[in-house]
């Protein structure tokens, strides 16, 4: 055991190593008076001579000053070992004694452990000559003292903690990390090392984050006394079905990122029914999901009126391939690879073929190519809510031609492109509101006014595709409800887009048509051999209908 230095009465009147220790003092007192006394003699005489009688007052007084605190940094030195038996000597008889004890006898390597002890009337403060405090009683308290400080010790190792957070609109990654708890310059070095994988500017809100922290149990301080921060050790976030984006902390502290890609089986799905509703609805119901139901409305929409030709009793058939994860679950939809639509005792057939150029596109049984140079209807879901040519007008009161066509649609429904072209304007235009203009080939333009918006991308000069989303239904501009006036210009002069005769797409000849309709007679085979949860939505779509 190791004393404070404080000595009892007793051992004032007996203790051998008290009467040794004055000595030892007084001895190093007059030594350190006496070294002071042959320096300042030394410097007096060294600037007298250096200085002349008349500036050795000031100078010897500086280099005694010099002297004064090179002996004090010195007598520090000598006695910092002993700062903490310094300072206990000269506390009060009832302070704390610290001791060092250890009480396990299979610890001989292990640090020995501190406890304190505050000594009572009843019993006396051990010393180097009285080392026997201790009694058998007072060490099973210190033992249990030292376990309970091992117990709340344990209790207060940090722990792995997972949180799951979202984006909101307009929050960046590194104020979602920072909210969450993560100190801000790691947030920003996870944050860079998720770059190299994936930009972060490609999230949108409501994207599910998952985050890995170590932190202490809820009510555990840290030795400054203040709970500390939760320390960041994993990101980790899905932006697709098909790959997650992993960013770990490794052993030196940095941030390390990858792209782990999933993997699928491909099968393929057929499905068929009767339309009593609406392609949509009846679709829904037959097993066809929603994507697949709205690629079958571009297929169809450039010679289908879907507002005005569908009528109860048509019917439909979709063969499409589908994509199926380690478990056989359905993961993500595929491609349209066939469609039948039959509309007023018409059959429409439509074949997905590449005719080796990386350009593919769906056929008919002829070869011939099912797009046309414009869409019908650039809007899903729309019903004509007023055609071309004069009317009155339903907010001026007069009469006047009626350029274009208005197809009435909930606000945000998305317009497409009607044709491949270049944006002519996109910006607020008069009584149009927000107002959208398209040229085409050949002398063609179209125009599409109200929107509520434009898509992302879109402004004067961008080059669109076909079937690309430009904007979405408003109401802006002069205006009763939310709905899209749609015009077809031609060489200047508007012309009715629902009677407007357009050219036809490319037509397959010699061993491209070939090839198309060996790929066909093996499609055939393929949806013959149909899944059979194919054929329980048939037959659940047969007594849908009977019904």
């Amino acid at each position: 055991m190791y004393d404070t230095g404080i000595q009892t009465k007793d051992e004032l009147n007996s203790g051998a190593a008290s009467i040794e220790a004055a000595p030892a003092a007084s001895s190093l007192w007059h030594r350190a008076r006496r070294n002071t006394r042959i320096s300042l003699k030394f410097y007096a005489s060294v600037s007298r001579l250096a200085l002349g009688q008349s500036r050795w007052i000031a100078a010897s007084g500086a280099l005694g000053a010099l002297s004064l605190g090179l002996v004090g940094i010195g007598m520090a030195t000598l006695v910092a070992p002993y700062e903490g038996v310094a300072s206990a000597s000269l506390t009060a008889d009832r302070a704390p004694r610290v001791l060092a004890l250890d009480l396990r006898p299979d610890a001989a390597d292990e640090p020995r452990a501190i406890v304190a002890i505050q000594p009572t009337d009843d019993f006396h403060t051990a010393s180097l000559a009285d080392p026997g405090m201790f009694t058998g009683d007072m060490a099973d308290d210190a033992m249990a003292d030292l376990t309970n400080t091992e117990i709340d010790a344990a209790a207060a190792e940090p722990r792995e903690v997972e949180v799951k957070v979202a984006l909101a609109s307009g929050e960046t990654l590194t104020e979602v990390l920072a909210k969450a708890g993560a100190d801000r310059i790691d947030a920003y070095h996870a944050v860079a090392a998720m770059s190299a994988h994936y930009s972060p500017r490609k999230l949108r809100a409501g994207q599910e984050i998952s985050l890995s922290f170590m932190e202490l149990p809820e009510g555990g301080e840290a030795l400054d006394g203040e709970t500390p921060a939760r320390y960041l050790t994993a990101i980790s976030l899905q932006p697709d079905i098909e790959r997650a984006i992993e960013v770990t902390r490794e052993a030196d502290g940095s941030f390390n990122g990858r792209e782990l890609m999933r993997e699928f089986t491909e099968g393929y799905v057929r499905a068929a029914g009767t339309i009593e509703n609406s392609l949509f609805l009846d679709g829904e119901r037959a097993g066809v999901p929603p994507q697949i139901i709205v690629e079958m409305i571009r297929m169809y929409s450039y010679s289908v009126d879907f507002q005005r030709e569908i009528q109860p009793g048509d019917k439909f058939d979709v063969y499409f391939s589908r994509k199926f994860d380690e478990n056989n679950n359905a993961v993500k939809e595929g491609d349209v690879l066939y469609a039948s639509l039959s509309v007023g005792g018409r059959t429409h057939k439509l074949w997905r073929f590449d005719p080796g150029d990386g350009v593919w596109d769906y056929f008919d049984e002829n070869g011939q190519s099912m797009k046309k140079f414009l869409m019908k209807t650039p809007v899903d879901g729309a019903r004509l809510s007023s055609g071309f040519g004069m009317r009155k007008h339903p907010i001026l009161g007069y009469s006047r031609l009626h350029g274009g066509v208005d197809f009435a649609a909930p606000t945000g429904t998305p317009i497409y492109a009607a044709g491949d072209g270049t944006i002519k304007r996109a910006n607020r235009f008069g009584s149009y509101g927000n107002y959208i203009a398209i040229r085409h080939a050949n002398g063609y333009e179209t125009a599409y006014a109200h929107l509520n918006g434009f898509a992302r991308g879109i402004r004067a000069g961008t080059r669109v595709r076909q079937g690309q989303v430009i904007g979405y239904v408003g109401t802006t501009g002069r205006s009763t409800g939310p709905h899209l006036h749609y015009e077809v210009h031609v060489n200047g002069k508007k012309m009715n887009p629902l009677a407007l005769k357009v050219p036809t797409g490319r037509k397959l000849e010699g061993p491209q048509l070939a090839a198309f309709k060996a790929q066909r007679d093996v499609m055939a085979t393929q949806m013959a051999e149909a899944p059979t949860m194919t054929r329980v939505a048939q037959a659940g779509t047969d007594s849908d209908s009977a019904n």
